[in-house]
C-alpha cells in the first residue's frame, strides 16, 4: 500500500537514515565466526566493572519510571553548569531533532555545512523548512566564513558539528570564537560535540560553558563514544535554562531510561576508564594514519575516533574485500564521496588485523592514486 497520501507533506521528500551493517547481520548473511566492527565510531573497550554494576542494580527497578535527576546533578558537578542548564536526550541526535522541532518553521531556513553530519537536513525538511548548504573548508571541515555568508533574514538555526562525523575536524578556539561572536541575534547556533572529549580538555570544558555567556548557543554531547555507551543512547544539551523549558515542551514523557542513566551516572564517576579509552583511542588512531600513509593511501586525521581514507576508485572493492574477511568499514556515499571509507579506531589487535586485510587487497589492486594536491 502506497501510504505517501497519508503522511505530511514534509516528510514525503525524506530518505530514512541508514545505519551501519551490524555484527550480527554480517554473522547471519556470510556466517563469519568473527566479526570486527569499524564503521560506526563506537568505542573499542566494553563499560568498566562500575558501570555494568550500577545497570544491574538498576534492573531490579525496572518496574519503575526512571528518575534521572542524579545523572544531571553529576553532570552539573562535572561540566560546572548549573542543573537548570542540562537536559538529556535519548543520545543527542534527540536532543538535536527537538531543538530543531521546538524552534524551526516553514518559514526558516537551518545553515548546515556541506559535509555536516549526515543526519541533520532530514529534521529540517521535516519542518518544512529550507537547508541552506555553505561550502565546507579544508579536511571537509567548517568553513566560518562560508557559514555566516549564508545566514539571512530567514535564517534560525546554524547546525554544526565539531569534531564532523565525516572527517572529524575540528574547529579551533578561536574560530570556534569568531562564528559564536559574529553568529546574529536571531539565529540559534548548535554545536554537536559527539567527539568532544577526543579534542584537548581545556577545549571541552570552555565549550560546555558557552552557553551560560552566550544564551543563544547550545552544546550537545554523548555517552556514546568516549565513555563507550553507544548501546545506552544517553545525550545531554548545555542550554539556557529559558530554551529548556520550552523543549521539555515538545519531548515525550521519559526519553531517557533508568537503566542508561544508571550506567551514565556511573560512567561518570568512573574518570580513569574514560581517559583510558580516549588515550587508546589516539594512539590506535595514530596506528592508522601510519599504517594508511605507508600504504600511499591519503587520510585526514581529524580529532575523533576514526580516521577518513581516500581509497579513489578502488573503494568498493576494498569494503567489499573488507567486508568477505568480517571486517566492516563505512562507506561514504551519504556524503557523496564514494572513493572514501571511515575507519573507527578498534583495538591493537583489531587495528592490525584490518591494516594486513588492506595490504593483502592493495597487492591485486593499485590503491594509490592522484589527488588534487599532488597534481
Amino acid at each position: 500500500m502506497d501510504w505517501s497520501p497519508f503522511v505530511a507533506a514534509p516528510l514525503r521528500s525524506i530518505a530514512p537514515y541508514r545505519p551501519g551493517i551490524t555484527e550480527e547481520k554480517l554473522r547471519r548473511d556470510l556466517g563469519l565466526s568473527e566479526i570486527f566492527k569499524f564503521s560506526s565510531n563506537e568505542a573499542p573497550l566494553s563499560p568498566s566493572p562500575l558501570v555494568m554494576k550500577a545497570m544491574r542494580d538498576a534492573l531490579g527497578q525496572s518496574h519503575r519510571y526512571p528518575d534521572t535527576q542524579d545523572l544531571v546533578d553529576r553532570l552539573s558537578r562535572h561540566q560546572r553548569v548549573p542543573a537548570s542548564h542540562l537536559l538529556l536526550g535519548n543520545g543527542s541526535i534527540d536532543l538535536i531533532a527537538s531543538l530543531v522541532r521546538a524552534c524551526v518553521s516553514p518559514e526558516h531556513n537551518v545553515v548546515l555545512s556541506e559535509f555536516g553530519y549526515c543526519a541533520y537536513p532530514a529534521f529540517v525538511k521535516e519542518q518544512g523548512a529550507t537547508v541552506k548548504l555553505a561550502a565546507s573548508g579544508r579536511h571537509f571541515g567548517h568553513d566560518v566564513d562560508a557559514l555566516l555568508a549564508q545566514v539571512d533574514a530567514r535564517t534560525r538555526m546554524m547546525l554544526i558539528d565539531s569534531p564532523t562525523n565525516l572527517s572529524g575536524h575540528a574547529l579551533d578556539p578561536a574560530r570556534l570564537m569568531d562564528l559564536v561572536e559574529r553568529v546574529p541575534a536571531h539565529v540559534l547556533l548548535v554545536l554537536d560535540e559527539a567527539y568532544a572529549e577526543f579534542a584537548s580538555d581545556d577545549e571541552s570544558a570552555f565549550n560546555a560553558q558557552l552557553p551560560l555567556v552566550h544564551p543563544r548557543v547550545v552544546v550537545t554531547r554523548t555517552f556514546s563514544k568516549a565513555y563507550g555507551l553507544a548501546g545506552l543512547r544517553i545525550g545531554y544539551a548545555v542550554a539556557d535554562a529559558g530554551l529548556i523549558d520550552w523543549l521539555n515542551r515538545v519531548r515525550p514523557p521519559f526519553p531517557v531510561n533508568r537503566i542508561g542513566a544508571a550506567g551514565a551516572a556511573a560512567a561518570l564517576d568512573d574518570r580513569a576508564h574514560m581517559e583510558c579509552i580516549v588515550a587508546r583511542v589516539r594512539e590506535g588512531r595514530r596506528t592508522l594514519v601510519d599504517a594508511l600513509g605507508a600504504m600511499k593511501i591519503p587520510v585526514t586525521d581529524g580529532r575523533a575516533n576514526f580516521v577518513l581514507a581516500d581509497f579513489g576508485p578502488a573503494a568498493p572493492a576494498v569494503y567489499e574485500g573488507l567486508l568477505a574477511r568480517g571486517l566492516i568499514t563505512r562507506a561514504m556515499h551519504a556524503y557523496r564521496l564514494p572513493g572514501h571509507l571511515r575507519i573507527s579506531v578498534g583495538t591493537a589487535d583489531e587495528i592490525g588485523r584490518l591494516v594486513a586485510a588492506i595490504g593483502e587487497l592493495k597487492q591485486p589492486v593499485n590503491l594509490t592514486h592522484t589527488t588534487e594536491e599532488d597534481a
